[in-house]
């Protein structure tokens, strides 16, 4: 499989555990770039928005302007915003707590999912820059 030229973005607080995503990502031909601190995140979206920002771990431990600020530039560049949890520790949100991602994810991922999120935000993210 191959996507059109796209790339992801990974927020993460660990770089140990990536080895699955890298796989997979990498099965598909899709670029990752992976930051660890929130600043980092949103300089590299400033300067090379990519289709998808996958934020990992557990969202309470990151600044409360994070996800908002990411939101704000993700509408902006037409980006996709995901959370990526363990499945042995998922954390969870009430539609109503939602801080503003798009959606929720479970790793381990499965490479059909990924790719289909994939896909979707950089068709997404394609079509909205036609108009």
């Amino acid at each position: 499989m191959k996507l059109a030229a796209s790339h992801v973005l990974l927020l993460t607080q660990q770089t140990e555990d990536l080895h699955g995503l890298e796989f997979l990502l990498g099965r598909l031909r899709c670029a990752l770039e992976i930051v660890t601190t929130p600043d980092q995140a949103v300089d590299r979206v400033h300067r090379n928005p990519p289709c998808l920002v996958i934020v990992q771990g557990n969202y309470r431990l990151w600044s409360k302007k994070l996800v908002p600020t990411l939101r704000a530039i993700a509408d902006a560049d037409n980006i996709t915003l995901v959370a990526l949890t363990d499945a042995h520790a998922p954390s969870w949100l009430h539609q109503d707590e939602n801080p503003g991602f798009d959606g929720f994810l479970v790793s381990p991922l499965s490479s059909d999912v990924l790719f289909s999120l994939i896909q979707s935000a950089s068709a997404r993210q394609l079509c909205r820059a036609a108009n």
